[in-house]
């Protein structure tokens, strides 16, 4: 079977009536919606190249499936049953992974959530990758990191506390997390908090005022995946020695908020890097084999700009 990069329409049940001899080197992504996802083309060429000197990765095979978030655990239990050896999650399972697994590692338990599953002889461990693709897509991007630096996050979702245990896990100088829905945001802030460090919140539609200048911006909120979206801030009323890396991205045009971002003097980039950079953790976690974020960025872009 050739690798398919296409999400699939079938539901678990009906994927594994037509493969009943699922080999363990079978990973997925689960996400409501998921036709956007680029994750089984950058991770079906990654696997591609691994194949080329480990032959036990010959018949690996990464899919998609859009999974309902009241139907995660029951599809969880049944891809584990089945031989799969790891799952990415994406919007909206992040959290919800977290509430009903029990088995973590440290970079999942300190942002109450997980994008990443590894097979166990006892069920699922979670891990966040999120953190380590922020991380890596800011200072590639724009060469500089989070260390020192003032930081601020839009959003308080899954994508949000992954990103912001990486900032905080590198000694930021301030953390300042807006988000509109005011009842989210004071959770996450608690859940945050560190015995060392005290992030500060405000509500989205506030947030310009409070941007300090060679602020590192983040935006983990899911504004810019559709095309009439409008930019997550007013990038006018911000300093322009500040940075912008939006998680979001979207086939074959940037996003309403790194267009304006840039129409304003900013340095803005979408989230591609970010995407195949935790995309590269999570496979290294599933395969043991290094780091292959510099490929997957490559099919990226090869993917959606014509690159080579």
């Amino acid at each position: 079977m050739e690798r398919d990069n296409k999400p699939s329409e079938m539901s678990g049940d009906e994927f594994f009536a037509r493969n009943e001899n699922s080999p363990e080197k079978y990973f997925a992504v689960f996400g409501k919606p998921i036709a956007h996802s680029l994750s089984p083309l950058m991770q079906n060429a990654a696997l591609g190249e691994i194949a080329k000197t480990d032959d036990a990765f010959a018949g690996a095979k990464y899919f998609a499936f859009e999974v309902d978030p009241d139907n995660l655990a029951e599809t969880l239990h049944l891809f584990w049953r089945k031989n799969f050896t790891g799952i990415n999650l994406t919007i909206p399972h992040k959290e919800i992974a977290f509430r009903i697994l029990t088995d973590f590692d440290e970079t999942a338990k300190k942002a109450r959530a997980c994008n990443t599953l590894l097979r166990t002889p006892d069920g699922w461990r979670g891990y966040n990758t999120d953190g380590f693709g922020v991380t890596a897509a800011v200072e590639n991007a724009f060469g500089r990191g989070f260390e020192n630096a003032d930081v601020v996050l839009l959003g308080a979702g899954g994508a949000a506390r992954g990103a912001a245990a990486a900032i905080l896990g590198a000694k930021c100088k301030s953390l300042l997390v807006a988000n509109r829905n005011p009842e989210r945001l004071a959770k996450f802030a608690d859940d945050m908090k560190t015995e060392n460090f005290e992030l500060s919140t405000t509500p989205l539609e506030n947030v310009e005022a409070k941007i300090a200048p060679r602020s590192v911006i983040v935006n983990a909120t899911a504004v810019g995946l559709k095309a009439d979206d409008r930019p997550v801030i007013d990038f006018s009323k911000i300093p322009q020695d500040c940075v912008f890396l939006d998680m979001p991205y979207r086939r074959g045009a940037e996003t309403s908020s790194v267009l304006a971002a840039r129409a304003n003097g900013i340095p803005a980039e979408n989230g591609l890097a970010m995407l195949a950079w935790q995309g590269a953790k999570s496979l290294s976690i599933w395969t043991g084999k290094p780091l292959l974020g510099a490929l997957m960025l490559y099919k990226l872009k090869e993917h959606l700009y014509g690159l080579g």
